[in-house]
């Protein structure tokens, strides 16, 4: 289980996790070494545009990748949503169920 801490800024409040790096070019380098979290919180960030060019069907490839080899349950849950509503893929609920089946699984 990661480390993590709760942290303000900008009187917003949310999870810092301890292992993650805090700028973009050092979180994208741990992603590309494989580690599931970053890779779910890259794919956040180019879904959202967050100091990267927004680029949803490569948000969707990372999270696919996330998900598949690692079970990260954040992605489980992204690629779920992006499949109940027809977000980059043609709008399915069954495989949009079984992403969400996944992602309850990965949090247990």
């Amino acid at each position: 289980m990661s480390e993590w801490r709760l942290q303000t800024q900008n009187g917003m409040m949310g999870v810092c996790y301890m292992h993650l790096p805090k700028t973009m070019p050092d979180a994208l380098e741990v992603a590309r070494k494989g580690d599931p979290m970053a890779i779910c919180n890259a794919g956040w960030c180019y879904f959202n545009g967050i100091k990267v060019p927004r680029d949803q069907r490569k948000a969707l490839d990372l999270w696919r990748r996330a998900a598949e080899k690692s079970g990260n349950a954040g992605s489980s849950y992204n690629l779920g949503y992006c499949y109940s509503f027809g977000i980059v893929v043609k709008q399915d609920d069954q495989i949009a169920s079984d992403w969400f089946a996944k992602y309850h699984r990965g949090r247990n």
